[in-house]
């Protein structure tokens, strides 16, 4: 599988520890890739052992992913080496721009891939296309045994950072409290509307207005992050007070870490390896 997964249960909530294997990168790459290539019926074959479908990416898709997942962008060293005071500064401020947006769409994409495998049977929003944005990280939606109704709504929550838990603490936990206190409920209505219009035999207006908001609700927070992070053998202290934020039955509430020696040259090496694998699919 293209993650392995280390799982136990904490106070807080399910948890479990990412890791990337070995023997299974070069299938963790093809899915990502794939991805983002917007070929998620091919990610998912790869995922269940299946050749994927030859398809050739449109107009200049493959090297818009390609741009996307470089960084830093080569202008902008080239100003940080050699230009003005302000070209270096201004440059800097990119630069570090540019490294945090690509880190953070390329987990998106891992915890995306993470969450097919853990909900094989949900139906999930695919991951963004542009970088930074401002809508939900994920989202996945159970049906009940006869397809017709929600049987559990997941909002999702990814953050690739050398400091996550106060990423957490300051921008995590505030977005679920937002979410609790109804704040985003129109965009969590369009995203659900939206992903279950794709769902067939389903009337998406019809289930949504039957479903028990409250009754359904759950989150997953997903961090990608430093071995450094590292405390007395586990990520545990990371998702201190998610109980007390989101409540709820503890199964409502999971969490992941995916963790590197180090989090931004472990994100950038696997982008380099993402690319090479788009431009290879893009000139089958």
């Amino acid at each position: 599988m293209p993650l392995t997964f280390k799982t136990s249960t904490t106070p807080e909530c399910d948890f479990a520890e990412w890791s990337i294997k070995k023997r299974n990168r070069a299938k963790l790459v093809e899915v990502v890739a794939f991805l983002y290539l917007r070929q998620e019926e091919n990610a998912q074959r790869v995922i269940g052992a299946l050749e994927p479908r030859r398809r050739v990416p449109k107009g200049k898709v493959a090297e818009n992913v390609v741009r996307k997942l470089t960084a830093p962008h080569d202008d902008d060293v080239e100003l940080f080496l050699n230009g003005t005071t302000k070209e270096k500064k201004d440059a800097k401020n990119r630069i570090r721009t540019s490294l945090l947006h690509r880190d953070g769409l390329l987990f998106q994409h891992v915890s995306w891939v993470a969450a097919r495998m853990a909900l094989p049977n949900g139906y999930m929003t695919a991951p963004h296309v542009r970088q930074a944005d401002k809508g939900f990280d994920g989202f996945i939606v159970d049906l009940d045994e006869d397809g017709n109704e929600i049987a559990r709504i997941v909002v999702c929550e990814d953050k690739a950072s050398k400091s996550p838990r106060s990423l957490i603490t300051s921008s995590v936990w505030t977005d679920i409290e937002a979410i609790l206190r109804g704040d985003r409920d129109d965009e969590i209505l369009a995203d659900l509307v939206t992903l279950l219009k794709s769902v067939p035999g389903i009337d998406a207006e019809a289930a949504v207005d039957e479903v028990f908001w409250e009754g359904v609700r759950e989150f997953r927070v997903a961090v990608a992050t430093g071995e450094n992070q590292r405390k007395a053998g586990n990520f545990d202290h990371l998702i201190a007070g998610f109980e007390a934020v989101a409540g709820g039955a503890k199964s409502t509430r999971a969490a992941g870490v995916l963790a590197f020696d180090d989090v931004r040259s472990g994100l950038a090496l696997l982008a380099a390896e993402v690319a090479a694998k788009v431009k290879e699919i893009a000139n089958v």
